[in-house]
């Protein structure tokens, strides 16, 4: 079937744009050497070291995906894997999660919307192809979580980097990467669709869309087949993010909804009519299912329902940004990053870590202490409060800050501070007013309720707070990785220290979106 060229207007790519020049042959790169972590130059500023830590995360990301990654050429990974991290000892993680490989692919479609007639995006195609067979391949794979006849397959949550099913011990099944793979999938088909308009008249067309989207049940093409899977298994529990609790989770609602949204909208150009109405109705349901996970006694949202867990959780801050709604539409997320309660949810998750975790401690003898304690700034944020996990087992002294965590806090400012700007107008209610509050802290000026705009000075001092603040996440992530530019996937709470998984590709792939958030807010 020939996609239309209709598809152009449902499907509109991001503003977002890339400095990084031209990458040579991937198995170019000298190999990274993690025997020695030292703290950036102090003279080094802060702009300096995101020009150059793009270019080192995006070489550094690359060399974990196949084709043609440095880390994974010639050991047995097939092509259009996303390997979570070199790590295979201590922890392992030679292992492709569908959830991370789907964000991490996401990004370089971010990449490959920038420029798609450079010669990098032209590597990255072969990549983003390769993906897409081999997530074909993968979702009709027997495996533990179930069988390809009833879909059930598909939520389980990783395979071998050979793309054979993972049949250990694990918290199966996990109902994000579908959703996530689906998000991923179909905005490569927009970007393409925007940078090969003759292609829809050659022959070729029908192959390459059918194995994509194809309204035919059993569901044979890759998007059909996990919009199926999001639209029926929604409502049945699961395993979280995280990988250790089973029952109803924030990020994977908000995914879920986003991917029915946005695959009803494809669903109707491929005249799939039928499911476009269906994939609806079920993100409605979703929708109001996701406003209870907002716990007005606690004063923020919850990940999981009904757990003895406080809810404060990186995983509030993923699925916000994760399930943002397609740029030039009129579709709203439930709780996107400038939303009252995602803002507020941020501010109690940060005043948590920050008395958690030793190296978030700062004294400074200009400082004062009753501003510091109420005010809003940048530390290192790890997954939640309860965590035990420490990079290597659990450890009774708790879990340590993630660079993730870290980078999403950033990115979720800068997307408010450019939402507030493009919108020229910023209404602060009851519920934003204690985040709005500890972020002028430091401030002269008194923050109240109301609606205020460009004429303000208000709104003007919470634009420059957000990004200033943002920076302040950025660069506690320049302070923890070492000398080359590398993330492992946590820094110690107390040395600062990395730990983990070396080279985590999630770590890359985070700095990168925040990063192109931040390059948006500051061309505005």
């Amino acid at each position: 079937m020939l996609l239309p060229i209709v598809l152009l207007s449902h499907f509109v790519h991001y503003a977002y744009t890339f400095s990084i020049p031209p990458l040579p042959h991937l198995n170019s790169f000298a190999s990274a050497s993690h025997t020695q972590q030292q703290q950036q130059p102090l003279q080094e500023t802060l702009e300096a070291w995101i020009e150059k830590e793009e270019r080192v995360a995006l070489d550094k990301l690359l060399a974990n995906v196949a084709p043609g990654g440095r880390n994974v050429v010639g050991k047995g990974v097939a092509d259009g894997t996303v390997v979570a991290s070199p790590s295979q000892d201590g922890p392992d993680y030679w292992y492709q999660w569908v959830r991370d490989a789907a964000i991490t692919m996401s990004s370089l479609v971010d990449i490959y919307a920038s420029d798609p007639t450079s010669s990098r995006s032209s590597q990255l195609s072969t990549i983003l192809d390769a993906y897409a067979s081999l997530q074909r391949q993968i979702q009709q794979t027997s495996n533990p979580s179930g069988t390809f006849d009833d879909l059930s397959s598909l939520g389980e949550p990783k395979f071998a980097v050979d793309g054979t099913p993972f049949k250990g011990s694990w918290g199966r099944p996990q109902r994000d990467g579908p959703a996530l793979r689906a998000l991923t999938l179909m905005r490569y088909l927009r970007e393409y669709n925007a940078s090969h308009p003759a292609f829809w008249s050659s022959i070729e067309a029908t192959d390459f869309f059918g194995q994509y989207y194809e309204a035919a049940m059993p569901p044979n093409s890759v998007i059909k087949a996990d919009l199926e899977y999001v639209s029926h298994y929604w409502n049945h529990s699961g395993f979280d993010l995280w990988e250790e609790i089973e029952g109803s989770h924030f990020f994977t609602l908000m995914v879920s909804a986003r991917s029915l949204r946005d695959g009803s909208d494809l669903a109707s150009v491929f005249g799939d009519v039928g499911a476009a109405e269906w994939y609806d109705e079920q993100a409605g349901y979703i929708e109001n299912l996701l406003r209870k996970f907002w716990n007005p006694k606690k004063g923020h949202l919850v990940e999981t329902l009904w757990s003895k867990r406080s809810g404060l959780d990186c995983g509030l801050l993923l699925g916000s940004l994760h399930a943002l709604p397609t740029d030039g539409t009129d579709d709203e997320a439930v709780y996107p990053p400038w939303s009252d309660e995602i803002l507020v949810s941020l501010l109690a998750l940060t005043r948590d870590q920050r008395d958690r975790f030793p190296i978030n401690s700062k004294p400074s003898e200009d400082q004062d202490d009753d501003a510091d304690e109420f005010s809003f700034e940048g530390i290192g944020i790890g997954r939640y409060p309860e965590d035990v996990y420490d990079g290597y087992g659990t450890s009774h002294r708790g879990g340590n800050p993630w660079f993730l965590c870290t980078s999403s806090a950033a990115e979720i400012l800068y997307r408010t501070a450019a939402h507030v700007s493009i919108a020229s107008n910023l209404t602060i209610s009851e519920i934003g007013l204690p985040f709005y509050e500890a972020l002028l802290a430091t401030s002269s000026l008194d923050v109240e309720t109301g609606t205020f705009g460009p004429s303000d000075a208000v709104f003007h001092s919470i634009i420059e707070r957000l990004q200033a603040t943002g920076d302040q996440f950025l660069d506690v992530v320049k302070t923890h990785v070492d000398t080359e530019g590398s993330m492992s996937e946590q820094f110690d709470r107390v040395t600062g220290y990395m730990r983990g998984a070396e080279d985590l590709t999630w770590s890359y792939g985070a700095f990168l979106q925040a990063v192109r958030a931040r390059t948006v807010v500051k061309g505005l």
